[in-house]
């Protein structure tokens, strides 16, 4: 039986420090590896094949890096020479009785503040016949340049120029005008945001790209991983003589207080501490960039071929590929079963343990196996979760799930109270309305209705429409009036 659809985000966790350098400074390095796991893998004859997509962290402004071994040797690396990214491919189609496969790679990074002292008299002609032009000015998938975004960027510049001072107008309308909420896969890209005016940092970015373009001022998106928790997105503009500029709406935002959902001044504080911002000023966030974080990929809709193969594929986003990517960059045919997997980055000392990354791997796969319905390996890996980082409301939705799956209504109603008092950052009302829809259907099957009608309620009255949840809570409903009638 299945509630709801799984929603899987990585989060990536640091295991040691890191150095940070001033752009003017000696750059210190550290360490970090990519790891990639798969379980539950089982070819039906000699048919079986597996395929994986990962993207290296990229040399960029504000970081340097070098990359180390790549383990097993990969099949291909594809270079994309505009946006700088260099995507690693591996393709499987020998299988032992393992069952299980180990993919990595390893790199040198050294991460840093960027202060770009753009003057907007300085700014010279683009010359609009260049790749990097046409590139990035045209209207393409999530990044729509619609008519209403046209005509909404007329309206945001106005009489203004100068292409430095326009992208600064259309971050300050996006800052003002965009609230943060996660949305569903089905309303991502910048036709829908912008008419939301809703989204997370990818749709601020988005639209704020979009807007950019509209005025014949290149801009695309940048994604990155943060050191202790999972990904984020900004995007950057470009003006010549001074390059790729980044311009952060969703953290400016943020510092200022202004996310409904992150708003705590010690919270926002920690977050400063911790990404290397140095003042609370969302103009700060435009042509400045905090030092701690690594950058993964740039731009959407990245191509890779491979014709040999007879393979293309275009990935929206990669994050850095993988799981961590629309559409997955990790595929499959001619298995037995599903495979379950998990990736992600280890930093500092010991990234390369591999104790270390097996003992996090098993509880990342937690929610793969949860997809295949196989509940007691999800169980075991969430109750682990659950132990390490008790304060995690990710893990105790999927823990409730796994025992509401399982019919176990009482842990269930245990674990998912325990998720409502937990912590989930910018998401946290996701988190919720998901929780109290799996509480209203234990309440429901253990006939405590009026406590499964609140519940249900509650989620009516959020607004919030993830993955259906508005339609469950109604059937939920309804299923109690018939219930009632009998």
């Amino acid at each position: 039986m299945r509630y709801l659809s799984v929603m899987t985000l990585t989060v990536i966790l640091a295991l040691g420090a890191f150095a940070v350098a001033s752009e003017e400074g000696a750059r210190e390095t550290s360490k970090g590896r990519f790891w990639f796991f798969v379980e539950n893998v089982s070819a039906e004859g000699d048919d079986g094949e597996l395929r994986l997509w990962v993207a290296q962290p990229v040399n960029h402004r504000g970081q340097d890096v070098e990359m180390g071994e790549i383990y097993p040797e990969p099949y291909d690396v594809v270079e994309d020479d505009l946006g700088g990214n260099r995507i690693i491919f591996w393709r499987v189609t020998d299988f032992d009785e393992s069952g299980g496969l180990l993919f990595y790679y390893d790199f040198d990074y050294a991460v840093y503040e960027v202060n770009v002292d753009a003057d907007p008299a300085g700014v010279e002609p683009y010359d609009v016949e260049s790749e990097k032009y046409v590139r990035y000015t045209k209207s393409e998938y999530w990044i729509d340049v619609t008519n209403a975004i046209i005509a909404k960027s007329e309206e945001i510049v106005g009489d203004e120029k100068n292409p430095y001072v326009k992208a600064h107008l259309i971050f300050d309308w996006v800052v003002d005008n965009m609230t943060y909420e996660y949305p569903d896969l089905s309303l991502r890209g910048a036709a829908n945001s912008f008419v939301r005016l809703k989204g997370d940092c990818g749709e601020y970015s988005v639209v704020f790209c979009a807007l950019c373009r509209a005025q014949g001022i290149p801009a695309r998106t940048v994604t990155c991983v943060w050191f202790d928790k999972e990904g984020h997105q900004w995007a950057e503009f470009y003006v010549p003589p001074y390059g790729w500029i980044p311009a952060d709406a969703t953290v400016a935002e943020l510092v200022e207080g202004h996310d409904p959902n992150f708003n705590d001044e010690e919270q926002i504080e920690r977050f400063m501490e911790k990404t290397g911002i140095p003042e609370k000023s969302g103009d700060y966030l435009f042509g400045n960039l905090y030092p701690n974080r690594l950058i993964v990929s740039v731009g959407n809709n990245i191509k890779v071929e491979h014709p040999d193969l007879g393979l293309e594929r275009e990935f929206r986003f990669l994050q850095p590929g993988g799981l961590v990517s629309y559409p997955p960059a990790f595929e499959w045919e001619g298995l037995s079963e599903p495979p379950v997997a998990a990736g992600f980055f280890l930093f500092g000392d010991g990234c390369d343990d591999l104790g270390t990354a097996r003992e996090k791997a098993s509880t990342e796969m937690a929610v793969g196996y949860l997809q295949i319905g196989r509940y007691e390996e999800a169980e075991a890996g969430f109750l682990k979760k659950t132990e390490a980082e008790p304060d995690n409301a990710w893990a105790w939705l999927y823990l409730g799930q796994t025992y509401l799956e399982q019919g176990k209504f009482d842990e269930a109603i245990g674990a998912l109270n325990n998720c409502l008092q937990g912590k989930g950052g910018s998401v946290k009302p996701i988190i919720e309305v998901l929780a109290r829809n799996y509480l209203g259907k234990c309440y429901s099957e253990t006939g405590r209705t009026d406590e499964a009608r609140a519940e249900f309620e509650t989620v009516l009255e959020s607004g919030i429409d993830f993955t259906g949840s508005l339609d469950f809570a109604r059937e939920g409903l309804a299923d109690l009036e018939g219930t009632n009638g009998e």
